[in-house]
């Protein structure tokens, strides 16, 4: 018989940002017997149990389910600011984690594409060059700005979604799983910057296999996938030109050049200095003056820009439920928690578009 699992218990209550003092509060408790009770040093009464279960709004079976496919420490990836607090990145990985075993139920009832992100060397600079060039290549991407990078990685077998409840410092969270997922924040975030984070995940799937990542050389090398992967040497550096005026930044060109490949002033300022267009001085002048503006989260060319939205997981649900007859209601009772949770971790309305339906199983 499988005793009750601590480890369930911590990562449910991360997963609603609650301390132990929280928890033990709302469940009469003292925060040092919840702590007993997480490293299984004490056992779990029926009434205690009961609590937990309205509490985190899980079934009972959650905590008693072994993980079959437990995430390793080097199998996820943060899209953050290194110097994000611990706790913040442990709700966020445990948000990211109930996304995994939601994903895991649609696998097993839809199908889903293919992974086909190939693994790169990340020690050279023309290494990581190649591997975003093979990956356009295997995709039939061509050389020129990338529409929506947000079907791309999907198309290349990452499930991708915007979630609820990640700190605002923390752009996304990715696992290298063998369904890889890639978790962002569901708070306003640019286009531009979405579509970085996505190609930084697709950066670390490529180049970080059984790699801790997180600090600045492995956000370095991620960084370098994602500036290579959205604008590619042989065809972005003859156009960078366009925001030189004389010796000086030619803003009005600088703009035109971020709405026709869909990155930021700044990815384009640094990776025109990375192929030599731009020159130190001009990139200086480039972050004062994006500063000096208040551009330095949110340029003015965002808010013509429309955010992507992520379409496997959306329409595999709606696969479920309109093919196969499963609600939303049963994907939450397989993966052993109430529906009210799922509520809490997607955006809602959760099933709202028909168009690109996957194939499913028959």
């Amino acid at each position: 018989m499988i005793n009750f699992i601590g480890s369930n218990l911590r990562l449910i209550r991360l997963f609603h940002g609650l301390s132990l003092a929280d928890l033990g509060e709302r469940v009469s408790v003292s925060k040092q017997f919840l702590s007993r009770i997480e490293n299984g040093a004490e056992s779990v009464t029926d009434s205690l149990e009961c609590a937990l279960v309205a509490e985190l709004n899980v079934l009972p079976d959650f905590f008693y389910h072994v993980d079959p496919n437990p995430i390793a420490d080097e199998q996820c990836h943060f899209r953050r600011q290194l110097t994000t607090k611990v706790v913040l990145r442990q709700e966020a990985r445990a948000r990211g984690e109930i996304l995994k075993r939601l994903v895991g139920v649609l696998d097993e009832h839809v199908e889903l594409p293919k992974y086909q992100v190939a693994e790169a060397d990340p020690s050279f600079a023309e290494s990581i060059e190649r591997a975003t060039e093979k990956f356009r290549s295997t995709f039939g991407l061509g050389l020129g700005p990338l529409s929506n990078v947000t079907r791309i990685a999907e198309n290349a077998g990452a499930a991708v979604m915007k979630v609820r409840g990640l700190a605002c410092e923390i752009d996304a969270i990715s696992f290298a799983t063998k369904r890889p997922i890639i978790a962002l924040n569901d708070t306003d975030r640019s286009a531009c910057r979405e579509r970085f984070g996505i190609a930084h995940e697709l950066g670390h799937f490529s180049l970080h296999i059984g790699i801790l990542t997180g600090d600045r050389l492995t956000e370095a090398q991620a960084n370098h996938f994602a500036s290579a992967l959205l604008m590619p040497r042989t065809t972005f550096v003859r156009e960078c030109p366009l925001a030189i005026r004389g010796s000086r930044l030619n803003w009005p060109g600088l703009s035109e050049l971020k709405l026709r490949w869909g990155v930021s002033k700044a990815a384009i300022l640094f990776r025109g200095k990375q192929l030599g267009a731009f020159s130190d001085e001009q990139v200086r002048a480039g972050y004062i003056g994006l500063h000096r503006h208040g551009e330095a989260i949110q340029e003015s060319e965002d808010r013509l820009m429309i955010s992507e939205e992520p379409e496997v997981i959306v329409d595999g649900l709606k696969v479920m439920r309109d093919h196969f007859g499963i609600p939303t209601a049963a994907i939450a009772r397989e993966m052993r928690v109430q529906p009210g949770l799922l509520d809490s971790l997607l955006p809602l309305p959760l099933i709202a578009r028909t168009e690109n339906i996957l194939a499913f199983r028959r």
